[in-house]
């Protein structure tokens, strides 16, 4: 049970702010927009910085979704996980042996030498609070503009998994499915 509950009956100022996040597919705001929309100004700022991951960031899809895959992981939130996996699958083109390998970071899996350094930053940067030279290094190909980029985008999820979970947010219905699919499913 979620310690704060979603708006349910919004106010002007809430719907107006709730009319630009993500939407559930029966259109309704997403729990954990809905939950913020509580404090309207917070929400559209978290909002705006999610946004510009998803539209105007510098790093790939592919890429992307495989960093939000690690960090709701490594968090153990379930709503990020049910969130991305079905982005990382059908717009990413992660395979179900990527995605789930993502998502535990002591899974096997042959990554490549590219995608192994990405997901060498990302758990160095999430166990230590810091990435050495030598792991700044070794994604030298991406400059240091994409770099930075990296980082708040790891931030910003962790972040996200944090206040997610503190709250309470319970899975959409939608998100709900895809991680407990019923029989027949």
């Amino acid at each position: 049970m979620p310690r704060i509950e979603p708006v349910r009956e919004p106010n002007e100022d809430q719907r107006q702010a709730l009319s630009k996040t993500l939407q559930a597919p029966d259109g309704t705001p997403v729990n954990v927009f809905a939950t913020l929309a509580h404090q309207p100004q917070l929400m559209r700022r978290v909002n705006a910085l999610g946004g510009y991951f998803m539209v105007h960031g510098s790093i790939p899809l592919r890429e992307r979704e495989l960093v939000i895959l690690r960090v709701a992981g490594t968090c153990n939130s379930a709503y990020e996980e049910g969130q991305h996996r079905w982005i990382a699958g059908e717009k990413a083109g992660l395979s179900g042996a990527e995605i789930e390998a993502a998502l535990d970071p002591g899974a096997p899996h042959s990554w490549s030498a590219e995608d192994l350094r990405l997901l060498m930053f990302v758990d160095e940067l999430l166990a230590t609070g810091a990435v050495s030279d030598a792991t700044w290094a070794s994604l030298q190909s991406w400059g240091d503009i994409a770099r930075t980029e990296l980082l708040v985008l790891i931030g910003f999820y962790q972040m996200l998994a944090l206040v997610i979970k503190g709250i309470g947010v319970e899975l959409d219905p939608s998100v709900a499915r895809l991680l407990d699919p019923a029989p027949g499913d």
